[in-house]
Formats: structure tokens, C-alpha cells, sequence
């Protein structure tokens, strides 16, 4: 009978394996294809696509891409928009959670539950308004009216995300810093806040990944070819050049390369907050 159970349970644990193993190759393949054919020169890439060959390998397509794509200054200008975006999640969503967890109060828990229940929101609702809106105020066309859109996006689970946490430690920290005479500010700032460093990863990986890779709203805002995002001058340097795939793999590469070194710098914090996230009541 223990011999059974011990089968069963290790073909279920090598079926499980072979799943999780099946969903990576399929999630893998498309990078692969993308770094592989990145130092290739383009007649191999039609004929050896997924080979490696190193007596073929070049990186006159990195040179190059990096070169006409003009890649420091949209490099710059996406760091510039991520560095504004997350510094207004993490500053506005943290204050925001903070504000309705130490209120306790029936107006602010429905305040919280409007929150929440904005996480269902479809962008494409909100986008004409919120461009338009940007208009208004003379936002448009530039880095700080940008990071507002995503902020708007993306603050309701950003609260959300805080306030659970919170919720989740004890009041007596509170407490015992106000009987110490921090005010509620300096309880924030020095108490909550470093308590916080695993869901501030978590939103920094999550939020950050996705308004560096973001691609419809800098479309929409951003029009002066100076201030183009990353992936801005990638779709317009892979228009330009249809046909180039070695140069579009290399930009390609470009392009993702400092969000794939940011997480794997930030992929401890991630891990511990979805683990923390999954066992708090």
C-alpha cells in the first residue's frame, strides 16, 4: 500500500514537472528565437533559425541597432518615465493604504472597496477621457503626463495591494511608535514603510515591467519624436525596416534586456511577497 501511494505520488510529481517544464520551453522558445538570431547575419536566419553556430556569430546587429535606434536617448526617456511612474505608486499607493488602514472608518473601507473594485476597469473606458484630460491641463506630449496615465491605471491594485499588507501586521506597531511620540507620518516613514520593502518589489516588477514594455500608451501621449519611449522607437525602427530581421531581433533584445536584469535583481523581494501573499488571512 506504502508503495502505491509512494507511485502515485511520484508520477503525480513527474507529470507536474513535465507540465511546468512544457509551459517554460513554450514561454523560452520565442526568446530564444529572439537572442539567437540577434548575432546572426540575416541569410542564416531564414536557414539556421534555431541552431547555434558560433563561427556565424557577429554583433554588427547589436552595433548597428543600438546605433540607428538612437538607443541612449530612448533608453533615457523610458527610464525617465518608469522612474516618475513608480515613484508616484509606490509614494501615492503607500500613503493612500496607509491613510485607509489607520482611519478605520466606514466611509474610508468603502473608499477601499471602490478601490478595488476599480481594478476591473478597462483602460480603453477610461483612455479618451484621460487623454483628454491631459489636454486640459497641458500634460500631453510628455513624461509626467505619462506616468499619470499609468498611475491612474494602476493605483486601484496598487492600493489594494498595499492596504492587504498592512492589514496583515499588528496595530501595537502603531501604538507603541505614537506612545513614543513618532507622529503618524514618522510611523509611516520609519515603521510601516521598511516593513513594506517585499510589496514595494512586488510592484515595482509587476507595474515596472509592464510600463517599460508598454507600447499603446506612448503611442497615444507621446508625439515628438525627442521624447519617444524604448519601444516607440523600436516599432517605428522595425517599420522602417521590414524585411531586416537581424536588426529587429537585435533591437528587439535591446529593448528587453534591462527589465530581464531587473528581475532577476528584484526576483528574492517578488518570490517572498507572493509567498508572504499566499499564507496571510
Amino acid at each position: 500500500m506504502n508503495l502505491s501511494v509512494r507511485g502515485k505520488r511520484r508520477l503525480k510529481a513527474a507529470v507536474t514537472n513535465g507540465i511546468m517544464m512544457a509551459i517554460m520551453i513554450f514561454y523560452l522558445l520565442p526568446f530564444w528565437y529572439v537572442v539567437n538570431n540577434a548575432f546572426k547575419e540575416r541569410s542564416y536566419i531564414s536557414l539556421q533559425p534555431f541552431t547555434i553556430n558560433l563561427d556565424i556569430f557577429t554583433l554588427d546587429n547589436i552595433i548597428s541597432a543600438f546605433s540607428k535606434m538612437n538607443y541612449p536617448a530612448a533608453f533615457f526617456n523610458s527610464f525617465a518615465v518608469l522612474a516618475i511612474s513608480c515613484l508616484i505608486f509606490i509614494l501615492l499607493g503607500s500613503m493612500t493604504a496607509y491613510g485607509i488602514y489607520i482611519a478605520d472608518h466606514k466611509f474610508f473601507n468603502r473608499l477601499y472597496v471602490l478601490f478595488v473594485a476599480l481594478i476591473a476597469l478597462p483602460f480603453q473606458v477610461a483612455m479618451v477621457p484621460l487623454v483628454t484630460l491631459l489636454r486640459t491641463l497641458h500634460l500631453s506630449d510628455n513624461f509626467l503626463g505619462l506616468a499619470l496615465i499609468y498611475s491612474a491605471m494602476f493605483m486601484p491594485f496598487i492600493v489594494f495591494l498595499y492596504t492587504g499588507f498592512m492589514r496583515s501586521l499588528p496595530k501595537e506597531l502603531m501604538e507603541s511608535a505614537r506612545i513614543d511620540g513618532c507622529s503618524y507620518f514618522q510611523v509611516y516613514a520609519y515603521v510601516y514603510m521598511p516593513l513594506l520593502k517585499t510589496v514595494t518589489g512586488i510592484v515595482l516588477v509587476l507595474r515596472g515591467v509592464y510600463v517599460w514594455n508598454d507600447l499603446q500608451v506612448p503611442l497615444i501621449v507621446i508625439n515628438n519624436p525627442v521624447r519617444q519611449t524604448l519601444q516607440q522607437r523600436l516599432y517605428v525602427f522595425a517599420q522602417s525596416r521590414i524585411g531586416n530581421f537581424d536588426l529587429v531581433f537585435a533591437g528587439a533584445l535591446l529593448t528587453c534586456l534591462p527589465m530581464i536584469l531587473l528581475f532577476l535583481m528584484m526576483q528574492k523581494s517578488f518570490i517572498k511577497g507572493v509567498m508572504a501573499g499566499s499564507v496571510k488571512g
